[in-house]
């Protein structure tokens, strides 16, 4: 057989040439693929060819339509299309590409589920932003829509406070300031961890003293827990620097959460807190904070997910162990400053949260700068109160003017 003959052979078994009227009537055909009798119609052929003999009248050249699953008589193929004229003849060529398309339907499937995995993700993480931004957005204005009446209401139980009043009014009182003073603590975490998540939190830098910031803590929760058989131990080890440069508000912020977890989850014995530093270069020191309690621990399957916003643990006939938003707040700033947090424990020993925070070391000045006593606002008697709210300003003007100083207020709306 020649060349010629072969492609010849080849063609003719993959192309069935019809010819057909305007009106879909097949007036040839040779049947290289199906078996379709002259003088037949299309409609009576296959639905497809069914739907195009409504177009061959309106054909002027050409038109193709690849890729058609055909069966005719129980011959199961898959072919390109293409409805000629010449000659004011009309031609329709059906072309075998089974095994073509066959062979390439996989890898079409394949990265037709790929593009839609990857459309899908992109969508999914377009609306986790969306999300994000929304929530961060929505907790930020109404922290600040909360924050503001709460402000005033703890402000006006203050200047209550310093009335007369009978015992029971007075501890009434002192339940109701202790109660705000936990809800303003719990917004400026959410707002805290909004402007972390959106990254426009500010990390100062300056000078403190680290006694100060451990003083005040010990302060606190020995007037906090006064009537509580679980007491505060502090242990500095070794030898610490007093002075720092870096964030204090960012560290009693830290020691606060971790401390005050501790205390909600120990029920007698000690929360301790140890303190230990070292040098990581001459100018560099690494503080390492331990803070211990004598509770209950965390079972070793949910030591990943204390630190999970809103995560609280619940031990059978206990109250749940940790607030999720404190812990949450306490590793979102210590990753804010650069810091590392873990959490180890024995359960029914405690639970032991370490904390290691970076910190600029401060030398100490021999020059001490005197600062002229009475200086600054309160060396002036005359002060000036700008402020839209009505209930604020009175809030101000009473708290000036109890204080029996010689004030001259004056209130200017805007």
């Amino acid at each position: 057989m020649s060349l010629s003959e072969l492609k010849t052979s080849f063609v003719n078994k993959r192309i069935q040439q019809l010819e057909v009227s305007d009106t879909g009537l097949v007036t040839a055909s040779d049947n290289a693929i199906f078996n379709i009798p002259k003088d037949t119609q299309l409609a009576a052929v296959h639905p497809f060819l069914e739907a195009t003999q409504y177009l061959l009248p309106t054909i002027a050249k050409n038109i193709t339509f690849p890729c058609v699953n055909m069966e005719i008589d129980s011959v199961k193929k898959i072919v390109d299309i293409e409805i000629l004229r010449q000659d004011e003849q009309l031609y329709i060529l059906l072309f075998d590409f089974t095994e073509h398309y066959e062979a390439s339907h996989p890898l079409v499937q394949e990265k037709n589920e790929n593009s839609i995995a990857k459309s899908k993700l992109d969508f999914e993480k377009r609306l986790l932003i969306a999300k994000s931004e929304f929530k961060n957005s929505f907790l930020s204005n109404l922290n600040h829509e909360i924050r503001n009446p709460l402000n005033n209401m703890l402000g006006f139980m203050d200047l209550l406070a310093e009335t007369k009043l009978n015992y029971d009014q007075y501890e009434t009182i002192k339940i109701i300031r202790k109660t705000g003073t936990h809800i303003k603590m719990l917004l400026e975490d959410i707002l805290d961890i909004s402007k972390i998540e959106r990254g426009v939190i500010d990390v100062k830098n300056v000078n403190f003293y680290l006694t100060s910031i451990i003083s005040s803590l010990q302060q606190h929760f020995s007037l906090k827990y006064n009537n509580s058989p679980v007491e505060l131990e502090v242990d500095i080890i070794g030898k610490v620097p007093k002075t720092f440069i870096g964030d204090p508000v960012r560290l009693n912020q830290i020691l606060f959460n971790l401390l005050e977890n501790a205390f909600r989850n120990t029920t007698e014995g000690a929360v301790t807190l140890r303190i230990s530093s070292e040098d990581t270069s001459e100018k560099i020191a690494l503080v390492h904070f331990e803070v211990s309690d004598t509770g209950m621990g965390i079972p070793e399957e949910a030591l990943d997910q204390v630190f999970d916003s809103y995560y609280q643990l619940k031990l059978e006939k206990e109250k749940p162990i940790g607030e999720g938003l404190g812990l949450k707040i306490v590793k979102d700033l210590v990753e804010l400053l650069q810091g590392s947090i873990t959490v180890t424990n024995a359960v029914g020993k405690g639970a032991i949260f370490t904390c290691s925070l970076p910190f600029e070391k401060r030398k100490a000045k021999r020059e001490k700068k005197t600062i002229q006593k009475g200086s600054g606002i309160y060396r002036s008697k005359r002060i000036l109160i700008v402020e839209d709210r009505a209930d604020n300003q009175m809030l101000f003007m009473k708290t000036f003017l109890n204080n029996d100083k010689g004030y001259v207020i004056e209130i200017a709306s805007n």
